[in-house]
């Protein structure tokens, strides 16, 4: 099984301690594929700045930011685990939690279409955790403590919508207090801890899901 980690920062693993990357024993898809054990492969794509709403994360090349339907075309993919939102919460981008959580519709629903009437991964939804606004982050992200909880109710609603799994972050994984938005080591381990049994469990499709894929499947051979 092949599981694509594809986020921002807090995926690619940048340390609040020093701003570097932290280990291969230290990161939560490392140490997801740790838990998962033999069988299960890990594929890193986390990028740091990387947004929703103003860089659209699924096609097109700005700010040196790789996209997520390469990583498709590349790899058979069996789970899409999305860590992002945070960076769309610099005060420079003024954008609602509501603008952030169509953006992440969006991506759910290109990533769908990307597939057809093939086999749709399992797609896993982090929500951000909380923002604090502290040090060098205080300015840059003025205002984001509260809208962060309001993102977390919106990217549950677009995965309850979608059929996906969530993982509320904001009220599971504590971002460092100190440095405002990066995760320590030991939430880096519970994460991978939190996501190992979602990975897991077998896909339950509902019949009314089956039906809409259905009717999408005929469509496109019409």
């Amino acid at each position: 099984m092949n599981i694509l980690c594809f986020g921002d920062s807090n995926t690619f693993g940048i340390s609040p301690v020093d701003g570097k990357r932290l280990s291969e024993i230290e990161r939560w898809p490392t140490l997801l594929k740790q838990q998962l054990g033999t069988g299960f492969e890990v594929i890193e794509a986390g990028e740091p700045n990387r947004t929703l709403v103003n860089n659209p994360p699924f096609m097109g090349d700005k700010s040196g930011i790789k996209y997520l339907k390469p990583y498709l075309e590349a790899h058979t993919v069996d789970v899409v685990i999305i860590q992002l939102g945070t960076n769309d919460l610099k005060a420079r981008f003024a954008l609602s939690a509501i603008d952030i959580g169509k953006a992440l519709e969006e991506l759910i629903l290109a990533i769908k279409a990307f597939y057809h009437c093939k086999t749709i991964p399992k797609i896993i939804i982090i929500s951000p955790p909380k923002v604090h606004e502290v040090g060098s982050y205080k300015s840059i992200y003025a205002g984001a403590g509260k809208k962060v909880e309001q993102l977390s109710i919106e990217f549950k609603a677009a995965a309850d919508r979608h059929t996906c799994e969530f993982l509320d972050c904001y009220l599971l994984i504590q971002s460092c207090k100190k440095e405002g938005i990066h995760l320590p080591v030991s939430e880096h381990r519970e994460l991978a801890n939190r996501l190992t049994p979602i990975i897991k469990k077998p896909p339950c499709i509902k019949h009314s899901d089956f039906n809409l894929l259905l009717r999408e499947c005929i469509k496109m051979r019409n």
